[in-house]
């Protein structure tokens, strides 16, 4: 298995989007483009040539899967290079546009940054140049808040994922549930425009003023925990009464652990990493969803040998269903020893 260097593509693409009319519309394609999958390439797994399109690399997150794609890569035989997205939309696409003009790869494995911007890049442009794609972590086109089979977008293989819409509302539903007569709330998530950001600001809606619940403040970030710090320390001096922080990601929610130290609030942690569980273990949050970055990104690959070999493939690999997790991937101090983190 080969690497490439992860900024190298970067510095080289040279296509602003705006100007082509190739760039996504961002429209669900029942109605237009490419909506069956494509004949495999090849068939042999290690003649696969993969291009691996990761949001960032600056996590622990981001990181795990990336060491997860050089494993599953280097088992099956096959090339697999790395592309660093920098959380930049705009360099991600460049990205892809040059890994698709150089003709060097017959797979894409993508965790979009934008999933409207790479739309018709990933259903209908790729398909065209006869390379697979499977979409993993974020929905592409649209349909980050869709449920089920209907995150999945035609004209690609499959959508791995585990923190859906309906995920974010169960766990909105938790914070209901630990505050049934109403709550001041305040969100904190990664990005505007990814995926997770957008299903979880759709889930909060539950919050209804008519019940006693209002939500004081929603910030977006690049995911550090120190911005996270930073945002959550201006949000509880704007409200001291607040009762509760969810924060969109484990590596946000040391910052907000940090920023709420000594303060009567309760935080919600997304994420499940070795510390999140620690501190749920420990009482320092009331509790933290499961995220599996190293079981989405090999799903995400696997997905693309077994299709080559000729084997089905699901449109949506539902992680919430995989035996990683003891029935559920919400974890409470009740429970949290029934799991174990991957980053």
């Amino acid at each position: 298995m080969t690497t490439r260097g992860l900024t190298a593509v970067a510095a080289l693409a040279l296509v602003i989007c705006p100007a082509l009319s190739s760039c996504s519309t961002g429209i669900e394609s029942e109605g237009s483009g490419r909506a069956e999958v494509i004949e495999a390439p090849v068939h042999d797994p290690a003649d696969l040539k993969i291009a691996y399109f990761s949001a960032g690399t600056s996590n622990s997150y981001l990181q795990a899967s990336i060491d997860e794609a050089k494993k599953v890569g280097g088992k099956l035989g096959a090339d697999l290079d790395v592309f660093d997205g920098k959380f930049d939309a705009q360099t991600q696409y460049n990205q892809m546009q040059q890994a698709l003009t150089s003709g060097k790869y017959n797979a894409f494995v993508v965790e979009p940054n934008d999933g409207n911007l790479v739309c018709d890049l990933l259903t209908q442009q790729a398909p065209e140049k006869k390379v697979l794609v499977s979409v993993f972590n974020l929905p592409i086109c649209g349909r980050a808040t869709k449920l089920g089979d209907q995150t999945h977008q035609p004209g690609t293989l499959t959508y791995v994922g585990g923190q859906t819409l309906d995920v974010y509302r169960s766990w909105v539903r938790s914070v209901k549930r630990a505050h049934p007569h109403g709550a001041k709330i305040a969100l904190i998530s990664g990005p505007d425009l990814n995926a997770n950001t957008l299903s979880f600001f759709s889930a909060a809606k539950a919050f209804k003023p008519s019940e006693g619940y209002r939500v004081v403040s929603k910030q977006t970030t690049d995911y550090s925990t120190p911005k996270a710090f930073d945002a959550a320390q201006t949000i509880l001096h704007a409200h001291p009464d607040l009762d509760v922080i969810m924060s969109n990601f484990s590596g946000m929610t040391r910052g907000v652990v940090a920023a709420a130290d000594g303060k009567d609030v309760q935080v919600f942690d997304f994420g499940g990493d070795r510390w999140a569980l620690k501190q749920v273990a420990d009482g320092s949050l009331t509790g933290s969803v499961m995220m599996l970055p190293r079981l989405e990104t090999r799903r995400a690959i696997e997905a693309v040998a077994d299709y080559v070999k000729g084997k089905r493939v699901p449109p949506f690999i539902d992680l919430t269903k995989s035996g990683a997790l003891p029935g559920t991937p919400f974890a409470t101090k009740n429970n949290v020893g029934e799991f174990t983190a991957q980053y």
